[in-house]
This record gives structure tokens, C-alpha cells and sequence, in this order.
């Protein structure tokens, strides 16, 4: 395998830089330490043929200026926490009434410190940060450390861990919206989805979960199957802005036409899928306007506005513990 990094641009004094992790058959994962960014994932079709499989940007200015958190670690907490309250805390209302992934300057907007171990068949990028208290308007001082490691047979694993020395809510994910077409070629309409879960968490029209988990059975929610992304959002043209609750951790994604797929596992109880429905953006992705369902978010988390649900799984973080989630990525064709 390969290691090689290259300079990216600055952020104030700060340098930022691109990884580029390269196994031996061309595939190549590539990473900022700017908000641990996924920048480009580029793996081979069923003729061989090397594409990028994530949306990204060119240069550092247009994820400041126009990123809708591609490829980014969302932190402290992803998703949105109703009316920004948690106990007696008040969090960023960065949307709305509402606190949403992390707040404003979050971890997406952070220069990590970088650490490259590399070994025969696989390079590990180590990202920390450490969040004062009061970031954001959370408690406590948060070490956070995540591990990106790309694989000569080309999986992607990605390890978070943390620690915090006072009781703080931590439930990151990360935001890589993947079109398997490569180089956005087609939409993800042609994309099959497959999700390992009987039930969906149900929001509302705040977008913030009401507290119901709702069999998926009879639904457009119902991905136990591989179903077209067509076929799905004729069933839901709203789009998907959707937590599931996850039965054995898989979700898989495939686009037929490329014969990519990937095939995603998580230690992490839900997914929340987002389609891009409606993104008809300004902004230019691998030369291409972005529009509607031009990729396809898998976030791998717990679920959203966990604080207000006792009965959704606990994102609560105390002095003492170790936090610690794997989400593994594997491409093939």
C-alpha cells in the first residue's frame, strides 16, 4: 500500500492537509485533517475501472463556504436535540428552535491533529480533538479520537473512541453521501438499498423524532429487501430524512449498472438515510450541478434526540467510561 499527502489550503494559521491511502490496485481513500473529511473514496467497477464513489469539492473554500457536511465527522452529537434542551443545558439552536449536529464551529469545522501508522496491508489515519466545556453549550472536556483505516482489500473502517471528565452527550456519525455510479455519472435512482431493520423511528414536521418506533412492514420504510431508489421514493417523494433502528447492523447499497457495492456494519443501534431530495444547489460536485438525489447519506448513529426518548439507547457519556464504535465500509464489484 501507498501513503502520500499533499497540501489542501489553510485555515487561519493552521495548514490543512489531504491524505491519500492507495492500495496496490489503484483504490484510494482519501481524508482532510480539516473535520475529518472523506474527500474521495475512488474503487473499481465490474470492468475494473476506478471512480469516486463519495461527493466532495476541489478545493478547502468550497466546503467552508457551501458543504453540506460531506464527508465530515458530525459531533459532539448528530442530528438534531428538540428546542436545543438537555437537562438543565442549552445547546446551539442552530436550526431554528432546534440544536443540530453539533452546533455552529463543530467538529465538521475543526483542524484535528493527524497521526499515519502504516502496516503492509493497511494505513490508519488518527484524528483527535479535544472540545472544551461549554463548546457549544455542552458540558464537560471531550477527548475524541477517530481512526480511519483503509485496507488493501479495500474496506474502509472507521473507530471512534472518547472520554469526557464530566457527564456530556456524545453520539457523532459520519456524513458521506455516496453515489456507487462513480464520478456522478447517474443519480442514485438506479442505487438498490438494503436495511436490516423492522422498525423506523417516526419524526415529525420539525424533523425531530416523536417518540414512536413504527413496524416498517406495509410503508415506504420498508427496506428489508433490496428495493430500487426509485421504486422507494415514488412510494415517499418527500424524500428520506429517516433514523431506523437497526437488527443486526447491515445496510447494504449497490448500483447494478457499475456492479459497485457496499456493504456497511455497525456496532451503532440505527441509520438514518438521507436521499438528497430537492438539494437542487448552486454549488458544482465533480463538474455537475448539484441537485436531487445526486447521493445518498447512510449515517450510522444512535438515535436522534435520544435525551428527549428514554426508550431510544442512552447517548449519555460520563467521567469513567470509554466510549468506543466501529462502522466498517466494504466495496466490491
Amino acid at each position: 500500500m501507498k501513503f502520500t499527502k499533499q497540501h489542501f489550503g489553510w485555515i487561519a494559521d493552521q495548514e490543512i492537509t489531504e491524505y491519500r491511502l492507495t492500495t496496490t490496485k489503484g483504490a484510494t481513500f482519501r481524508c482532510l485533517n480539516y473535520g475529518a473529511i472523506v474527500t474521495g473514496i475512488e474503487v473499481p467497477d465490474q470492468n475494473g475501472n476506478c471512480e469516486n464513489v463519495v461527493l466532495g469539492f476541489d478545493s478547502l473554500e468550497e466546503y467552508v463556504k457551501d458543504s453540506p457536511y460531506f464527508g465530515a465527522l458530525v459531533g459532539r452529537v448528530a442530528g438534531r436535540i428538540k428546542n436545543g434542551a438537555w437537562a438543565t443545558h442549552k445547546l446551539t439552536q442552530n436550526e431554528g428552535p432546534h440544536h443540530i449536529h453539533g452546533g455552529q464551529v463543530n467538529f465538521s469545522q475543526t483542524v484535528w491533529d493527524a497521526e499515519v501508522n502504516e502496516a503492509a496491508d493497511f494505513i490508519d489515519i488518527s484524528f483527535t480533538h479535544t472540545s472544551p466545556a461549554g463548546d457549544n453549550g455542552y458540558p464537560g472536556n471531550l477527548t475524541v479520537k477517530v481512526i480511519y483505516q483503509w485496507t488493501e482489500k479495500a474496506v474502509w473502517s472507521m473507530e471512534i473512541q472518547a472520554e469526557t471528565d464530566a457527564t456530556t452527550l456524545f453520539n457523532p456519525t459520519n456524513h458521506t453521501y455516496f453515489n456507487l455510479s462513480g464520478s456522478v455519472k447517474r443519480t442514485i435512482l438506479n442505487h438498490k438499498l438494503q436495511i436490516a431493520s423492522a422498525v423506523y423511528a417516526e419524526v415529525g414536521a420539525d424533523k425531530c423524532p416523536t417518540g414512536r418506533l413504527c413496524p416498517v412492514d406495509g410503508t415506504p420504510y420498508d427496506f428489508r429487501t433490496p428495493i430500487f431508489m426509485s421504486e422507494a421514493l415514488a412510494k415517499q417523494p418527500t424524500g428520506y430524512d429517516t433514523p431506523f433502528k437497526l437488527t443486526t447492523g447491515n445496510v447494504l447499497l449497490s448500483e447494478p449498472e457499475s456492479g459497485r457495492q457496499v456493504a456497511i456494519h455497525t456496532t451503532r443501534e440505527a441509520v438514518v438515510v438521507f436521499s438528497t431530495t430537492g438539494m437542487d444547489e448552486e454549488y458544482v460536485v465533480m463538474g455537475k450541478k448539484m441537485c436531487s438525489h445526486l447521493g445518498i447519506a447512510l449515517e450510522t448513529q444512535e438515535l436522534p434526540d435520544a435525551v428527549h426518548h428514554p426508550h431510544f439507547q442512552s447517548i449519555i457519556l460520563k467521567p469513567g467510561e470509554q466510549y468506543f464504535s466501529q462502522t466498517t465500509y466494504h466495496f466490491s464489484a
